[in-house]
């Protein structure tokens, strides 16, 4: 919830002896119903009867905006919310552009202002486009400043990036790991390479570096997701926007996972709920001691397998060890794309690995690798620099 909430301001129609009620536009618009229209929107989305983080999100953003706009919202769960708006301010440009400055001095990004706004136009759109029936003049020149103060709220422009920069998505966010250090994190599971855990991890972490997989992708691979292809593995799962385009993965990560799930197998009898079978996610917690748990314990069910938080955790974990400094699960996928690049694939096979729509999307992802000692003045013009004798005589 915003710290600061502003005092109501009133919209004046023709000067300021004319001015409206800013809770008089309830008498003619039902908030409940846009957010209710909001939610049947969402509610259409590929991906909504899967993961909920759209609903969830544009949930959280529209009370944060009603809450400041004078609603009183309590949340009771992750999507369960009682909105009572009796008391919230009409939606204006001015208390909208005044919201996205409070948002600003309450410490939030710009890129985080943008993701709340985005469902906050959709509420506001929603409350434009309601039909509505003026029983006289006035009735019909209120309504008709209402909607336009509403277009003018929806159009409120998102605040300025808090940096800027000509460069890539890839090389703005996150890490990329270069050659060495993702042989270098491979090459530390030699102690433990015997174990389940260290099978399992390396498999996770070689399957994310190669292939570009997200980690709630890789959270949901069964072995029936991994057929045999023409010249290599296919992976077929659920992704960003329901994408199930398959994506190809090389023999090493289809043995790893094997050499994985045989070793989980071998330790359950033939008839144990917990064995890794072809609809189960192949990627399972393991306890402390490298040991399968038991059903029950801690929410452990197969069907769940590990969620996207705990490969976040895992992959945070082990590089952190490996490398001295911990990558995110989204590096892996960063990883792939920078050595794609480095390494001379063509656009399309890289838009193809990451399961993008279009190669404009992969070129403004990835963009050119840039060399910047090719413009450092010194490699065409030759200075003359006063040596320090003194420092020279010490040194030899």
């Amino acid at each position: 919830m915003l710290a600061i909430t502003p005092q109501p301001q009133m919209i004046t129609q023709s000067g300021p002896q004319h001015q409206m009620d800013p809770y008089a536009w309830l008498n003619y618009f039902d908030p409940d119903a846009a957010l209710a229209s909001v939610i049947n929107h969402i509610e259409t989305l590929p991906g909504s009867r899967n993961e909920r983080h759209t609903m969830r999100a544009y949930l959280s953003s529209i009370a944060d905006y009603a809450r400041y706009m004078g609603a009183h919202v309590h949340r009771y769960g992750e999507e369960d919310y009682d909105f009572a708006f009796h008391s919230m301010r009409m939606p204006t440009k001015d208390e909208t552009s005044a919201y996205i400055a409070a948002c600003k001095r309450n410490g939030l990004t710009s890129s985080t202002i943008t993701r709340y706004m985005a469902a906050v136009r959709h509420f506001i759109r929603a409350l434009e486009e309601q039909p509505v029936y003026p029983q006289s003049g006035g009735d019909f020149v209120f309504i008709l400043e209402a909607q336009r103060q509403f277009r003018l709220a929806a159009g409120t422009k998102n605040p300025a990036p808090d940096t800027t920069s000509n460069r890539p998505a890839l090389e703005q966010h996150g890490t990329r790991l270069t050659l060495h250090q993702v042989n270098t994190l491979f090459e530390s599971f030699q102690a433990e390479i015997h174990t389940l855990t260290g099978k399992r991890d390396l498999a996770l972490l070689y399957l994310g570096i190669t292939s570009g997989l997200r980690a709630a992708e890789i959270a949901r691979i069964t072995l029936h997701s991994i057929t045999p292809g023409k010249d290599c593995y296919e992976v077929k799962v659920r992704g960003k926007r329901s994408n199930h385009d398959p994506i190809g993965i090389d023999s090493t990560a289809y043995d790893l996972i094997t050499a994985y799930v045989t070793a989980w197998n071998d330790r359950l009898d033939a008839d144990d709920p917990r064995r890794i079978t072809a609809d189960v996610p192949v990627f399972q917690p393991i306890l402390k001691g490298d040991h399968i748990p038991q059903i029950g314990l801690r929410n452990f069910t197969p069907s769940a397998g590990l969620s996207a938080r705990a490969i976040l955790k895992l992959v945070a974990r082990r590089t952190g060890d490996a490398l001295g400094s911990p990558i995110t699960a989204h590096d892996m996928r960063r990883t792939c794309a920078h050595l794609m690049r480095s390494h001379g694939y063509e656009w399309d096979q890289i838009r193809s690995q990451l399961r993008h729509r279009s190669i404009g999307t992969t070129e403004k992802y990835v963009g050119q690798e840039q060399d910047l000692s090719r413009a450092l003045l010194s490699k065409r013009v030759t200075f003359t620099i006063p040596q320090d004798t003194q420092l020279k005589l010490e040194t030899n």
